[in-house]
């Protein structure tokens, strides 16, 4: 990415989806390498992810007719989920063979695994899917109001009714108001307002939204299980788990106020450039990790320090190479940048 493209971008964007990739990256080496229980992590990072996505969606809707803006997100987002999801089962299907423990029945349920649950690459297709949606309720009509209660409407339907796991539709209820609420930042300039604030206001704001967010993680977190890591899962709605979900969305909610802040406060030091940079490689990152899991699984991880020794091989020996890697060899070739 050259130095001009850069200064066109929104720095702090860029540092924002660098900590939540970080987070990302992170929360797949806790979980992989020891027992520790990490969806509080994913809590704020996937809606970060989708809040930023809504934000751009906004502006996109500007720039292109809603039929244009669905075919750019076929090949930006469903041509992707297929190709990485189809290197996934390459390298599964390849490891089976090896270990000699792949016959027809094994290979059919890993290819289902795979690209029916969406069990390695479901972020491309579950936010594909989210951009399809909001793109049909958008052109239904030109009214905001009437827009808005579409989409909540919807939302709520989703919320009730969808409890399948096929392509982790399940996800799409819990982060489909993260898309709205980044919708609306965009459309009401809400984080212009933020920008333009005074530092005074905005480090109480920081102060208030953290404290927040530790008070709701510390006093929910008795609600949550391995089993329930995004709140519905495929189970079916009820009270119970509607008190549930509303818990991780304070959680999503206030983790990504408090993180925001911390992005602006990072966006006017030059010590934070890398992340800046690293901003822009969100995806190549998430997709070379996602890649090699298996290898993350081996990693050796004593008890001790678990946290800052994941943190530390999660930024410095994974996202940092991953960059390095796309942007100096990788984003050179064609065929790659078409799939990322």
């Amino acid at each position: 990415m050259t130095d001009r493209i850069q200064k066109n971008r929104l720095k702090e964007m860029d540092i924002y989806k660098a900590i939540a990739i970080v987070m990302v990256v992170y929360g797949h080496v806790l979980a992989n390498t020891s027992d520790i229980y990490t969806g509080f992590i994913s809590f704020v990072h996937m809606p970060i992810f989708y809040f930023v996505s809504g934000y751009f969606l906004y502006k996109e809707l500007k720039k292109y007719s809603e039929k244009e803006l669905l075919k750019k997100k076929c090949r930006r987002l469903l041509v992707p989920y297929f190709v990485w999801s189809f290197v996934a089962f390459a390298a599964s299907a390849g490891i089976m063979i090896l270990s000699k423990k792949a016959d027809g029945s094994t290979l059919l349920s890993e290819a289902v695994q795979v690209f029916v649950y969406a069990r390695s690459v479901w972020f491309f297709v579950q936010l594909f899917l989210a951009h399809v949606l909001f793109i049909i309720l958008h052109k239904i009509t030109d009214k905001k109001i009437i827009r808005a209660a579409l989409n909540l409407i919807a939302w709520a339907l989703l919320i009730v009714f969808c409890n399948t796991e096929i392509l982790c539709m399940w996800k799409i209820k819990w982060l489909y108001g993260f898309l709205l609420l980044g919708y609306a930042c965009s459309e009401y300039n809400l984080l212009e307002v933020i920008r333009s604030a005074k530092l005074s206001l905005l480090c109480i704001s920081f102060a208030i939204f953290l404290c927040l967010w530790i008070a709701v993680t510390l006093i929910s977190s008795g609600a949550y299980s391995g089993d329930l890591i995004y709140g519905f899962d495929e189970m079916s709605f009820s009270g119970k788990i509607l008190m549930t979900e509303i818990s991780v969305w304070a959680c999503g909610i206030t983790g990504m106020a408090t993180l925001y802040l911390a992005s602006l406060f990072m966006s006017r030091s030059k010590v934070f450039d890398i992340l800046c940079r690293m901003g822009g490689y969100t995806l190549d990152i998430y997709v070379a990790h996602m890649m090699i899991i298996f290898v993350i699984k081996m990693i050796p991880m004593p008890e001790n320090g678990v946290f800052l020794l994941s943190f530390i091989v999660a930024f410095f020996f994974l996202c940092i190479p991953i960059y390095l890697m796309a942007k100096y060899i990788l984003r050179k070739i064609k065929l790659y940048r078409m799939v990322t």
